[in-house]
């Protein structure tokens, strides 16, 4: 079991320099920057992390690890808490019962093993090579499982659409192997998304932009961050405009208006200060969405060498995605931006040694149960665009460049709406994430019933368009809605 209330405050207050040390001045909702915080997993040998006793341990090594890197003076300020705090442990426990008995070979996660650890900088150090190098102190560590960063470390009825005056440029709605056809879909029962829920797993979103606004999308959890890096709003606002545009009359029209659409940030307040946590803003979002809807992860992570790669290399990730998918939640992910070769081993923040876990051949793969997308050029014969991810791991494509949406004129600081061309594998996945909504529509429409991970995951592949060279791309298909209807698989 995992702290109680009484016990955590027992815990804060014997931190409670270490609070002192993280209190900032209050800023402004668009100037949140997230604290630098790494995530601990203990191993059972540790006490199994049940109690008080498994945040002493991690401050312990934490302290030890600093220690030793000689820089304990600057680096002694932190604050250690559970993971998971938006939920109690009867809950997660509850979660895990419910996915347990959806999907039987669904191997449960210990969430209660898992700790954060806070540091007072922002994560705008977060390549610090001072936190590099407690990342691999801590992981050769007998009582430590596994050690990583926590949040994001990126360098991010019938439609009408004739008379949006941008539909013309949504080549991605289109069919005859250009995109993924969801003109036709939308003359079929679900095709537009009716009766689905979608959540969107990013840093922040304009979600008063005139062609949004009219679809009350809700900001479940976490923080919506205005700007970090230079592009939050532009990021998201693009996100949800290629599902849900309007049917307006106004800029564009999204692949699925009629699908319910929230979203939850990865930034949230603990101990009073903002960390991102991914793994935390995934359980929030399984917990809200029922058997069968989908959620988007706009997020992707470096290894050790700074080369980006799918957020489930990292351990708390890859727990909190096999929970959702287990509990029978369509998790669609893309593939990351690096231009890597997933069949080869990666090494990991922290591990001494790279490890294969995203080649399907390797007696190291491990299957989170996630859609991972990967990004293709937007003419034909369709290639694989040379920044996107590719390997046996990536089930499908779609267009990552060109991609007509929603965005945020940033450049002035205005935030005035406005649209643009949108790209990487971050706009490819909405794509896809669209076409598993209009699937799942329809095929309830249809059955009564829904999708299972692993059905949709192996349907979105069914007769869809192949890039130029398949052997060498390593993409896989881009979804063809018709195809699936033509065909009768949603019937």
């Amino acid at each position: 079991m995992m702290p109680t209330r009484s016990l955590m405050l027992r815990v804060l207050c014997a931190l409670s320099s270490f609070n002192r040390a993280l209190t900032a001045p209050a800023v402004a909702k668009d100037e949140i920057a997230p604290r630098v915080a790494i995530a601990v997993k203990l191993n059972s040998s540790a006490s199994l992390a049940r109690s008080v006793a498994g945040a002493d341990i991690v401050e312990d090594l934490v302290h030890k690890a600093l220690s030793n890197s000689g820089h304990s003076k600057r680096e002694a300020q932190f604050n250690v808490l559970p993971l998971i705090t938006t939920l109690t442990p009867d809950q997660i426990s509850e979660m895990i019962e419910r996915a347990t008995k959806l999907t039987p070979s669904y191997k449960p996660g210990d969430f209660s093993s898992w700790f954060q650890v806070q540091f007072p900088q922002s994560a705008a150090d977060e390549e610090n090579p001072e936190i590099t190098q407690l990342l691999s102190k801590l992981a050769v560590y007998q009582d430590v499982a596994s050690v990583q960063h926590l949040g994001g470390r990126t360098k991010a009825p019938a439609i009408q659409p004739n008379d949006d005056p941008l539909f013309a440029d949504q080549g991605y709605l289109t069919g005859d192997g250009v995109g993924i056809d969801a003109v036709y879909a939308w003359d079929f029962p679900g095709g537009d998304g009716a009766g689905t829920t979608f959540i969107d797993i990013e840093r922040g979103w304009k979600l008063t932009h005139e062609d949004l606004v009219d679809k009350n999308i809700t900001l479940l959890y976490g923080q919506n961050v205005q700007d970090r890096y230079g592009g939050n709003w532009p990021h998201g606002t693009a996100v949800l405009g290629e599902l849900f545009m309007t049917d307006n009359t106004i800029g564009g029209v999204g692949i699925v208006p009629a699908a319910e659409a929230h979203v939850v940030g990865i930034t949230r307040t603990v101990g009073g200060v903002p960390v991102e946590n991914e793994p935390e803003a995934i359980l929030d979002a399984a917990n809200y969405l029922a058997p069968g809807d989908v959620m988007l992860l706009e997020m992707q992570t470096g290894d050790a060498n700074g080369d980006l790669w799918p957020v489930e290399i990292l351990d708390a990730q890859f727990d909190a995605i096999s929970l959702a998918t287990a509990l029978g939640i369509i998790v669609i992910e893309p593939a990351a931006n690096g231009g890597m070769d997933m069949d080869q081993p990666v090494l990991r923040p922290g591990d001494a040694t790279a490890v294969a876990i995203l080649n399907r051949s390797s007696p190291e793969f491990r299957d989170s149960g996630a859609v991972v997308v990967g990004a293709g050029s937007a003419a034909l014969p369709r290639s694989r665009l040379p920044f996107s991810n590719f390997g046996s791991r990536v089930d499908v494509h779609s267009w990552g460049e060109g991609i007509t949406t929603s965005s945020v004129v940033t450049s002035d600081f205005s935030n005035n709406d406005t649209y643009d061309e949108f790209s990487g594998t971050s706009g490819a996945s909405p794509i896809v994430a669209g076409a598993a909504l209009s699937i799942q529509g329809m095929v309830q429409a249809n059955r009564g019933a829904r999708l299972t991970p692993a059905e949709m995951r192996n349907l979105l592949t069914v007769g869809g368009t192949p890039s130029a060279d398949p052997a060498a791309d390593k993409i896989g298909v881009q979804p063809d809605l018709r195809a699936l209807i033509d065909g009768g698989y949603l019937e």
